[in-house]
């Protein structure tokens, strides 16, 4: 089974949508399993998607621990969408805004987009891109030290790394990096950088600038590949900023990936790709940025 999320958390639905809910499942020759907390998590292989109501940001974490790919269906409030984005919650579908049976159950079946790699030792960091990533029809690769990137760089051959420069000492992460310049297998690069610390443009000074395509705060590079991988063609105008090697402001849609994917889509394919880019509320409230151009 293909699915895009192995875990669906519902949070106040009424009794007819979860009947609808289940329904859909049965039509869709989908096998599925109610997660009841009395029992705790049910023990089951991800070809069984696993559906609980009443979630809690508590179930977020629980899921995460049995290395289920979440997505949350319901009905929230700024605050309560906020406690389940802080619980690491990366794919929310409000149906405030959007109606349940558009709800995309299925990935591609292959993929549209280059692969990633992320270099970096926060988990949370990483969840949220590889979420977005597999929701576009790729995949993105954990890389957690500088010096197992090389080889990982040569066996994925990623379109795309992610350097998260707050996770090294940017003394110990430029001569490494600077190793790998120039190789067959180096991709686009871009990195996460703290705008309000101390000493940011030294840091751009001491080699950064020669690594890194453009430097982005996490939450607007999130938002950056959300736009150019959920679409065919990017949007007009962008909202994110990312920062030259000057130190200057610049449009990031002077950063264009590849053209991905290859050829025509299909025109199923190509909605998907719409519906996923406005039904998935990346970031919670900071996805909010970027919509309007979507409609």
């Amino acid at each position: 089974m293909n699915l895009l999320s192995d875990a669906l958390l519902l949070h106040r639905l009424s009794s007819d949508e979860q009947d609808f809910l289940v329904a859909l499942l049965k039509w869709k020759g989908i096998d599925h399993l109610e997660w009841v907390r009395s029992s705790g998590f049910p023990s089951s292989t991800k070809e069984v998607l696993v559906w609980k109501k009443d979630a809690s940001p508590e179930d977020i974490r629980s899921a995460h621990d049995w290395s289920r790919e979440v997505s949350l269906i319901g009905r929230f409030d700024t605050e309560e969408k906020n406690s389940f984005v802080r619980a690491g919650a990366t794919r929310i579908y409000d149906l405030n805004s959007f109606a349940l049976e558009e709800f995309p159950f299925f990935k591609f079946s292959k993929p549209l987009h280059p692969e990633m790699v992320v270099l970096t030792q926060s988990p949370d960091l990483f969840s949220k891109y590889r979420s977005l990533l597999r929701a576009c029809g790729s995949n993105a690769h954990w890389c957690k030290d500088i010096l197992g990137l090389p080889n990982m760089l040569k066996e994925t051959k990623p379109g795309v790394l992610v350097l998260d420069s707050e996770s090294f000492s940017i003394r110990e992460l430029v001569p490494k990096m600077k190793g790998l310049l120039g190789t067959p297998y180096f991709p686009l690069s871009f990195c996460l950088i703290d705008f309000n610390k101390e000493n940011v443009y030294q840091n751009l000074a001491t080699g950064l600038k020669d690594i890194a395509k453009a430097f982005f705060e996490p939450k607007d590079l999130l938002l950056f590949l959300r736009d150019r991988l959920a679409l065919a063609s990017p949007p007009k105008d962008s909202f994110f900023q990312a920062i030259d090697w000057s130190g200057s402001p610049r449009n990031i849609r002077e950063y264009e990936f590849p053209n991905v994917p290859d050829g025509m889509l299909e025109r199923a394919e190509a909605a998907y790709l719409y519906r996923i880019r406005r039904l998935f509320l990346w970031m919670g409230e900071g996805a909010n940025r970027g919509t309007e151009i979507s409609a």
